[in-house]
C-alpha cells in the first residue's frame, strides 16, 4: 500500500499581500498542489490523505468544484481529507453538503468517523473541525477502529487552541501511522509512525526551511516513510555582519552574490548587524527592486513596531508571542526587554 500525506496547502491564500510577488505565490501554491496530484497518479498511489487546511478559509462551492476536478484525475487513488481550523466545516457550509464526484471523502465534523478500504486493508480514523478552535484533548484518547487492518489516525492540531496532544501518548498509540497537520514546519515525532508533514509551500516569512509532503509505503506490514520536498520557493534569513572596513557598495555586492548563489526565486529577510568606520546607513533599495526581499532588519537595538509586527504575524508564533506579552510592554521594563529578546530570536530563526 502506497500513500501520500499532505496538509496545510492553504488554497486561496495570498501570502505577503502587497508585495510584488504576492499574486504569483497564490498561483504557485495551487500549482504545487496540482503537481503532487500528478505525482500521485504517476506513482499509482493507493491513498492520499489531507490532514486539514487544504483551503485557507471555509471553501465556497466553486472552490470545491475546482479541487474536485483536480482530484478526479486520480484513477486509482482514494482521497480522505479533514477540515482544519482554517477551512472548518459548519453544518450548513458548502463543504458539509458537497458531493464529490472524485473518489474523495471528507470526514465528518459531527463525530469521530472512519473509512475502511478492504482492498488495501487500511482504515483511516479522524474528524473535521466545525469551528476555528478546538481545545479538546481527544487525540490522546482515540483508538484504532479496525482490528487486523493497517490503522491510520488523520488529525489536525498540536497547540493549546487546536487539539492539543501529548507527543509521548501519540508515540505509544496503537495506530500504525498518525498523519498530522497544522504546524507548518515538518516534524518526525516518531520515525515512520507519527509525523507532522508541514505545509506544501511556505506561507509567511516565519515558514523557513524545506516544505513538502510525506510518501509512505507498507510492505508486508512494515511502513517506511520519506519526506519529499516540493515547494517552489523558500523564505530565507540572510545575516549580514558589517565589518569596520566594509563600504556600502561592497556590502551590496556581497548580498547580491549571496542571493544569486542561494537562488533568486526565494524570498529574503535581510538581517544587518554592526557598523563600519563611518557608521554609514546602508541602503538596500536597489536590491529590494531586483529581488524578493520581504524586509531589511537592522541592529537589534532598534525598537520594534509591535503593532505592525502583530498585524503581519497574527496567525503564527510571532503574533501569539506579542499578543501574550504586549499588555505589559509599556509599564514593565523587564517585560519590554523580554519581548525584544524573544523577537530577536523568532525573527532570526524564522520558526513558526
Amino acid at each position: 500500500m502506497k500513500f501520500i500525506h499532505m496538509a496545510d496547502v492553504h488554497l486561496g491564500v495570498q501570502p505577503d499581500k502587497g508585495k510584488p510577488w504576492s499574486e504569483d505565490r497564490e498561483r504557485e501554491i495551487k500549482d504545487t498542489f496540482v503537481k503532487v496530484i500528478k505525482r500521485a497518479e504517476e506513482q499509482q498511489i493507493d491513498l492520499l490523505m489531507i490532514a486539514g487546511d487544504l483551503f485557507h478559509m471555509p471553501p465556497s462551492e466553486g472552490m470545491l468544484r475546482d479541487v474536485d476536478y483536480i482530484l478526479s484525475k486520480l484513477t486509482k487513488t482514494r482521497t480522505i481529507m479533514i477540515a482544519g481550523n482554517r477551512d472548518y466545516m459548519k453544518p450548513d457550509s458548502p463543504l458539509a453538503n458537497y458531493k464529490f464526484s472524485s473518489r474523495t471523502i471528507c470526514l465528518s465534523a459531527e463525530k469521530i468517523s472512519n473509512v475502511y478500504m478492504k482492498d488495501i486493508n487500511t482504515c483511516v480514523t479522524g474528524f473535521s473541525y466545525d469551528s476555528k478552535e478546538n481545545e479538546d484533548d481527544i487525540l490522546n484518547h482515540i483508538k484504532p477502529a479496525k482490528q487486523g487492518a493497517f490503522n491510520i489516525l488523520l488529525a489536525h492540531g498540536g497547540d493549546a487552541k487546536h487539539l492539543p496532544f501529548n507527543k509521548k501518548v501519540l508515540k505509544e498509540s496503537n495506530f500504525d501511522y498518525i498523519a498530522l497537520g497544522h504546524n507548518h514546519k515538518p516534524e518526525i515525532i516518531k520515525e515512520n509512525a507519527v509525523i507532522m508533514c508541514g505545509s506544501l509551500e511556505p506561507i509567511d516569512p516565519t515558514d523557513t526551511g524545506t516544505r513538502g509532503y510525506i510518501y509512505g509505503e507498507v510492505t508486508d506490514g512494515v511502513l517506511k516513510t520519506e519526506f519529499v520536498p516540493v515547494a517552489q520557493r523558500a523564505y530565507m534569513n540572510l545575516l549580514i555582519n558589517i565589518k569596520p572596513d566594509h563600504t556600502p557598495p561592497a556590502i551590496l555586492d556581497l548580498v547580491d552574490r549571496q542571493i544569486q548563489n542561494l537562488g533568486t526565486q526565494h524570498i529574503y529577510r535581510i538581517l544587518v548587524r554592526g557598523h563600519n568606520h563611518n557608521h554609514d546607513v546602508f541602503d538596500f533599495t536597489s536590491l529590494t527592486q531586483k529581488y524578493n526581499i520581504y524586509e531589511v532588519i537592522t541592529d537589534t537595538d532598534e525598537q520594534y513596531d509591535l503593532g505592525k509586527l502583530y498585524e503581519e504575524n497574527q496567525d503564527n508564533l510571532i503574533g501569539k508571542f506579542i499578543n501574550q506579552l504586549s499588555d505589559h510592554y509599556y509599564g514593565d521594563e523587564i517585560c519590554k526587554k523580554a519581548i525584544h529578546y524573544g523577537l530577536d530570536v523568532l525573527l532570526k530563526t524564522g520558526e513558526q
